[in-house]
């Protein structure tokens, strides 16, 4: 695909936000579907224009970070600093119960799985303990090898192969060999282990790769943000959806690190979004920042 330095820029619109002259928001935003919308390998698809549920959150959850589903009425979400985990019911609309884990920090993600409570930290570390009615509980911390330059923000779990998936939204690497492209690692429940080198990698390369295999499209590649802020496994395909605040798209990708689909975010509906999460039967949750408002959570129904 040739690279056009002065060609409308489709790309901007989600990415950068910028318009030229003369042409109007639809057709940026036409041109930008075309681009990055690619579901056509996929046997689940969303339409992320249209959620069926929209809950906006307490203040105390401005700024939402993770999510877990718990049962059908209820999730599970950490914020950036309190060192909480709390509990929203989604048909009270209402927090129904907190549990503090640890100090206050900066916290990225949470998984649920069976009784068992993880809560990563932005540096790497991960925090364990049983979800109970008790309002403070005494956690387990993991030190991992990633670091605060990694910025990890994205926690999520494969029931597949019993691993906590980990995404790097800056640096890949925790050695002295530089990762190009935007690294995700695996921690094993029961060794207590993070995985020495990244179970894959995604970053621009691999986008325009699969976008010219999909689509006829010119844009500027330098315009390509990708920095992962959440990941979640779906339940029935198995596969990992990943979710890029920065850049405002959706990357489906096998567990093997392999592209199988893209979704754009309009930032009109999800602003800042920061965590994802699935119900049993495929529905998916997204929730978004409040950027100095109330945080919210949407329900996508699977098609």
């Amino acid at each position: 695909m040739n690279l056009i330095k002065n060609t409308t820029p489709v790309l901007l619109f989600l990415v950068v936000v910028s318009f030229t002259p003369g042409c109007s928001s639809s057709s940026f935003g036409q041109h930008a579907d075309s681009l990055f919308l690619v579901d056509t390998h996929l046997d689940f698809t969303y339409d992320l224009k249209r959620p069926g549920e929209k809950h906006f959150l307490p203040y105390v959850l401005e700024e939402i970070s993770g999510l877990t589903f718990k049962t059908p009425s209820q999730i599970l979400a950490v914020d950036d600093e309190s060192g909480k985990v709390f509990e929203y019911d989604l048909r009270k609309k209402e927090i129904v119960h907190s549990i503090q884990f640890y100090k206050s920090d900066d916290y990225e993600g949470v998984e649920l799985i069976d009784n068992d409570i993880y809560v990563l930290k932005h540096d790497g570390d991960i925090f364990h303990f049983k979800y109970g009615q008790e309002k403070k509980v005494t956690s387990k911390k993991y030190e991992t090898l990633l670091h605060n330059d990694n910025d990890t923000e994205g926690l999520g779990y494969d029931p597949q192969r019993n691993l906590l998936l980990i995404a790097c939204k800056e640096e890949g690497h925790i050695g002295e060999k530089k990762i190009k492209g935007r690294a995700f690692y695996s921690f094993h429940r029961e060794r207590k282990e993070l995985s020495k080198k990244p179970i894959f990698i995604i970053g621009p390369k691999e986008l325009e790769r699969f976008w010219e295999e999909n689509k006829d499209f010119d844009y500027e590649r330098k315009r390509i943000k990708f920095k992962p802020s959440a990941i979640a496994t779906h339940p029935l395909s198995g596969h990992y959806y990943i979710l890029s605040s920065v850049g405002k798209m959706l990357v489906v990708a096998s567990p093997k690190g392999k592209i199988l689909g893209t979704y754009p975010i309009s930032p009109r509906i999800l602003g800042q979004p920061e965590g994802i999460c699935f119900s049993p039967d495929g529905d998916m949750y997204i929730s978004s920042e409040g950027e100095g408002d109330r945080g919210y959570i949407l329900k996508f129904d699977m098609q």
